[in-house]
């Protein structure tokens, strides 16, 4: 890691309020979204499109009594969340971006498509000045994959979260080959004011710790089904029952979203060919095709009759 240091530190004990850019309004990012609004930041949520946007404010708006009724999220009112979330199309944040000195931290949380963040980073670093630090929330690849192509790399860092957000409290903050110590430093702590445990990782590793294990559980999970041993019912009994954990790796991939499974699942086949995930890959397309996108959208793997579609 270089000794180049981002100049605008993340400071969660400073008076004033932190301000978050989240660039990508789907599933994971208006979780991301509803934590750091929850726990008192700003956030500009921006999206290419306006439809995900304002589907992610009715989302926050809609679970913040619940998850504060049941202790996921710090209890406060709509009035507070509106005042404290700005809705901007992607077009505007890039042309916006000078005038935004102010915004500490911009994440990406788009799909999980090596040559889209690259694309998305390259211009987020062109737009957003040095002392902005840029992270993404990249499930597998390891930042530098997209360093080299950021302007300022010592701000760059990956600041991944685990879905459920309000209720897998873990973040993982990993640094590329550029990364200043006070860039994971700042993303720490801001990891910790919002509630989440940060791990910080200094070697790269594609998944990080966590995601790294639970590859090889979901990949044996699905050689299971694909063999014809058993079905995803019994296959997260077994699993449920064995570890005591309440959900198993059919669940966790339902959970996930089984597009994001797919992404991440193609990924790994252009790594390691066909041998391994073209067939397990042939289990998930037809839900995909269906519609049937896990937790999400009501109906994955099993069905979820009381999760509203989103």
């Amino acid at each position: 890691m270089k000794s180049s240091s981002p100049n605008s530190p993340i400071n969660p004990s400073a008076s004033r309020r932190e301000t978050v850019a989240i660039v990508g309004a789907g599933w994971t990012g208006r979780q991301i979204a509803g934590q750091m609004l929850s726990h008192g930041l700003n956030v500009l949520l921006c999206d290419p499109y306006p439809a995900p946007l304002i589907a992610s404010k009715d989302w926050i708006l809609e679970n913040l009594g619940p998850f504060g009724d049941e202790g996921y999220w710090p209890k406060c009112s709509q009035a507070e969340i509106e005042a404290n979330l700005e809705l901007l199309e992607l077009p505007v944040l890039l042309e916006r971006a000078s005038e935004l000195a102010h915004v500490d931290l911009v994440l990406e949380s788009v799909p999980e498509l090596a040559a889209l963040k690259r694309r998305l980073l390259k211009q987020l670093s062109e737009a957003f000045s040095a002392e902005t630090i840029l992270a993404s929330n990249s499930s597998y690849f390891v930042p530098s994959t997209f360093s080299k192509y950021i302007q300022h790399p010592a701000r760059y860092a990956h600041f991944h979260f685990h879905v459920p957000i309000w209720k897998a409290t873990l973040v993982d903050v990993a640094a590329g080959p550029d990364t200043h110590p006070d860039t994971l430093e700042r993303l720490s702590q801001l990891a910790r004011k919002i509630g989440q445990t940060p791990i910080v990782q200094t070697v790269e590793n594609s998944g990080y710790l966590f995601n790294a294990m639970l590859k090889s559980v979901l990949l044996s999970a699905l050689q299971l089904l694909d063999r014809g041993v058993s079905d995803p019912q019994s296959i997260d009994l077994a699993w449920t029952k064995a570890t005591g954990m309440n959900v198993g790796p059919f669940g966790i991939m339902d959970q996930i979203g089984l597009d994001l499974m797919l992404q991440t699942m193609s990924n790994a086949r252009f790594v390691e060919g066909d041998e391994v995930w073209a067939p397990l890959i042939a289990r998930i397309e037809p839900l995909i095709a269906a519609g049937h996108l896990g937790v999400k959208t009501g109906q994955g793997f099993f069905e979820y009759p009381n999760c509203k579609p989103h």
